[in-house]
Formats: structure tokens, sequence, C-alpha cells
């Protein structure tokens, strides 16, 4: 944050806070719950933005973008959300109940654009079905293509990684 708005950078931090770490509530586990107030400690400009809200995300962000393309500088972003599944295979959640879980599907952000697009017809329901459908078989073709192919060659493992070619840690070889 600081060299960001040392140097008035045009950049936007996001943190994307759903509310957990891994197997405990932020409550339990931060001093402070609101993220976003860590950019006033820089003079950033900074605030909450209900994240289960795709309107006030993109009203959010675009307002962040207007000041960094006005030479603004930065922005520090906390975007509160929620996540249903747990952090990993092995979380069994005992952290929460389920009644929370299915209290945040209620306005869960993708079914809040669905409603929306119906809303102002812009798609029929049919036709969102027809887009699910096209999105998941898309997703099975890249799982495919990523689980049947090989692992790249050391060689090359790190081209396209890092924009110059002569980054220190490719000095060193594999």
């Amino acid at each position: 944050f600081n060299l960001a708005m040392l140097w008035e950078l045009p950049v936007i931090f996001i943190c994307e806070n759903n509310g957990y770490a891994m197997g405990t509530s932020v409550e339990r586990t931060a001093s402070h719950t609101d993220i976003w107030k860590l950019g006033r400690g820089y003079e950033m400009p900074s605030g909450p933005v209900d994240g289960m809200n795709p309107i006030k995300v993109a009203e959010a962000v675009d307002e962040a973008i207007a000041r960094s393309r006005k030479g603004g500088g930065p922005t520090f972003l906390e975007m509160k959300t929620y996540r249903y599944r747990g952090h990993s295979m092995s979380d069994a959640q005992h952290y929460r109940t389920k009644a929370e879980v299915e209290e945040y599907k209620k306005i869960d952000p993708i079914t809040q654009v669905k409603d929306l697009i119906l809303e102002k017809k812009y798609a029929t329901a049919d036709q969102i079905k027809e887009i699910d459908a096209q999105i998941k078989s898309r997703v099975s073709e890249c799982e495919k293509f990523a689980d049947e192919s090989p692992y790249p060659e050391k060689n090359v493992m790190y081209d396209a990684v890092y924009e110059q070619d002569d980054y220190p840690f490719l000095q060193h070889k594999l």
C-alpha cells in the first residue's frame, strides 16, 4: 500500500473477504474485522462493498477506476462476500450452521444477475438454461484438457510467466 500511495499508482486492491479463515470465522482470529480500514492507515481511498450484490460491486469498481484514471492513485476495496463450501475437501465446516449457508444462498450474486436478466427481459429462462449448459460443457472440456495434458518440460515451465527473460530466479535453471 505504501508504494502505491507514494507513487500514486493507478491500482485497485481488492480483498475478497468471505468471513472465514481455514476452519474459523474472521471474528475469532482478527482484532478488527473491517479489513478495508487497513487502507486508511496509508490515507488510501478505501471502503467496504457488499460483495454479494453485483450492482454494488460494479459501481464501487467503476468509481475506483474513474478515480485512478483521473490520477487519483490507488483504491482498496473489501468485498464482503460468502463461500458456500468449506476451505478444502477436509473442511467439515463445524464453525457455521447449515441455516447460515442457506440464508446466504438466498442472496447469491449469480441468482441476482439471472433474476435481473429475466426482469429486464435481456434473455428468457430457456436462454439462460442454454447458457448455463454451454458454460458447464466448456468447463468440462477445460477440465478434461487439463487432466489429459502432460506436465511442461522443466526447461519451458517458466515461459510466458515473467515479462523479462533475465529475471534472477530464471538464472537458476531447474
